[in-house]
């Protein structure tokens, strides 16, 4: 019998007939083999199986366009909705996107024809007309309360829509107008307010310029004499 000697993952067989030494992989199937050299049987010695190699997880063909997935079915990798439900879903996104786009743009427009009408006959009884039985001078202190309402308005809407903006409106001055008109998304509102600044809003800029001469004087006479 030949005789063996083991080397890490290598067998080493010595011919009984010629002598010649042989190494052979501790891998190889054949139980018996010839030597090279005189072809005399050399019989490899009894080893443990090997572990199986790692085997590549295959993927299961794709399904075709009859497999219907249930509704209820989880989103997965082997379980993805077929080609004409993507479709569906895209075309139905693009729908409700295109319907909120046109929505959009009615109420803008919608808008906009009020504060054409609003401004308009508010700038008519303002300027040429006048309220029946109502003096200008009361005319105007009316228009100003109505500033002053949706200045305070525009604030608690900044409050609500955002609590930063909120904050500025209401340390900064005349900041609400500018949420209003360049943030905000209510555009009725915007309408409202844009017509009263129209009309009202040089007597109320008059009327603030007033009262803060008055205050600065009230300061100044105060430090005089203390």
């Amino acid at each position: 019998m030949a005789e063996t000697i083991f080397h890490m993952a290598d067998i080493q067989l010595t011919c009984p007939a010629c002598g010649r030494l042989q190494t052979v992989s501790e891998f190889v199937e054949e139980l018996v083999m010839a030597c090279p050299a005189c072809g005399q049987a050399m019989a490899l010695p009894a080893r443990k199986p090997g572990k199986p190699g790692l085997k590549l997880k295959q993927r299961e063909p794709p399904r075709s366009c009859e497999q219907a997935v249930p509704a209820d079915a989880p989103e997965s990798a082997d379980n993805v909705p077929a080609l004409p439900s993507l479709v569906a879903r895209r075309s139905a996104s693009l729908a409700r996107d295109t319907h909120r786009v046109q929505a959009h743009a009615r109420r803008v427009l919608l808008s906009a024809l009020i504060f054409l009408a609003l401004a308009g006959g508010l700038a008519y009884i303002r300027f040429y007309g006048g309220w029946p039985g109502m003096p200008l001078e009361t005319l105007k202190w009316y228009g100003m309360l109505a500033v002053a309402a949706a200045y305070l308005f525009v604030i608690g809407l900044a409050l609500r829509d955002n609590m930063f903006d909120g904050l500025l409106a209401i340390v900064v001055p005349l900041y609400p107008f500018y949420y209003l008109f360049f943030s905000s998304s209510a555009v009725f509102t915007r309408a409202l307010v844009g017509a009263l600044l129209v009309v009202f809003g040089y007597d109320t800029l008059l009327y603030l310029q007033g009262w803060a001469a008055v205050v600065v004087d009230a300061v100044n006479h105060w430090i005089k004499h203390v």
